[in-house]
């Protein structure tokens, strides 16, 4: 199973990672969200390794757009074109899904991957309603949390699942925004807790001088974070963090008790410079191309013990199974 696959030029990359470790083919291919940075390589990667089934939440909310439409939600970042752009990368997806076997999913599903439990926790703009085993206990945190603006493009859209490989539990939400994040631990946890997580849209915050729109774009409240847990949170933003971002998401994991802070790329840019993790636990520390990427990687055991390792420099850490 292969959770997003990063923009198109991202195909060489996981290709490559997949030859050297004895990957012949994708069994489930699950798309969290179309957009470019998490849907853009599928299409190429489909052409170089077979993609057996597609599982995604189905139509995109933001195809057939105007330019106007585009500048509103995406202000500063907005350009002429911008939607029909989108709408091509759209179609190219959809033709390269349509080659395979697609899987449309909602909250409650599960994708059928032997030897895991994979339960979908939200899909489409909605999200699970009972809480999984392990969830369902009231979340203190939830008293500190505001509401927003809705998003209504398809970050709110996203496909989020929790992965259950014996007693080791892990949580992958997506780009969820704030409401539609917060909605899965509060005023209830629903999820309970995790051992790992990826970090929910790329730790970005916004602040409200963006705008309510942006500022509801943010993600990884302390109710998230508190009520999942984990021991180790993964941060996948980029070297340039985000432009008119704030540190806020940094911040929560580094006030989270127990939590390690792990990262694919070192930021020194943004909101967020400054609010890195140490540097043994980062995969890339200076701007390079390569087609053999620096990355962190997980080792489950079935007792819920696992261990981390970097890979640009070896270090591991071995973390216990919870009591």
């Amino acid at each position: 199973m292969l959770l997003d696959c990063g923009p198109r030029q991202a195909v060489d990359r996981i290709y490559n990672f997949m030859q050297e470790n004895g990957f012949k083919k994708i069994d489930y291919m699950v798309i969290s969200h179309f957009e470019a940075d998490h849907m853009g390589a599928a299409p190429d990667l489909s052409k170089k390794v077979p993609i057996i089934h597609w599982v995604d939440h189905g139509l995109s909310v933001v195809a057939d757009k105007t330019d106007e439409w585009w500048k509103l939600r995406r202000g500063p970042w907005a350009r002429v074109g911008m939607g029909k752009a989108y709408d091509k990368s759209f179609d190219e997806y959809k033709e390269a899904r349509s080659k395979g076997h697609h899987i449309l999913v909602k909250p409650g599903d599960k994708v059928p991957i032997k030897g895991l439990d994979v339960v979908v926790v939200s899909a489409g703009g909605k999200n699970i309603t009972r809480p999984l085993k392990g969830g369902g206990a009231a979340n203190p945190a939830c008293a500190k949390i505001d509401k927003r603006a809705e998003d209504d493009a398809e970050d709110g859209q996203s496909v989020g699942v929790v992965i259950n490989s014996g007693r080791f539990r892990y949580a992958y939400l997506g780009d969820l925004t704030w409401n539609a994040a917060n909605r899965l631990f509060c005023p209830t946890n629903l999820i309970g807790t995790v051992d790992a997580y990826l970090v929910t849209h790329h730790a970005q915050s916004m602040t409200n001088e963006l705008g309510g729109y942006y500022h509801g774009l943010s993600c990884c409240s302390e109710a998230e974070v508190r009520g999942l847990s984990p021991r180790v949170a993964m941060v996948s933003m980029g070297r340039q963090g985000h432009k008119f971002g704030s540190p806020d998401a940094m911040k929560v994991m580094h006030a989270t008790p127990r939590l390690e802070l792990w990262q694919t790329e070192k930021i020194m840019g943004g909101g967020e410079a400054g609010f890195n993790a140490d540097d043994d636990r980062i995969a890339s520390l200076v701007a390079e191309k390569t087609e053999r990427v620096p990355h962190i990687k997980l080792v489950a055991s079935p007792d819920g013990s696992f261990t981390v390792t970097n890979s640009r420099n070896g270090f591991s850490r071995n973390y216990p199974a919870r009591k």
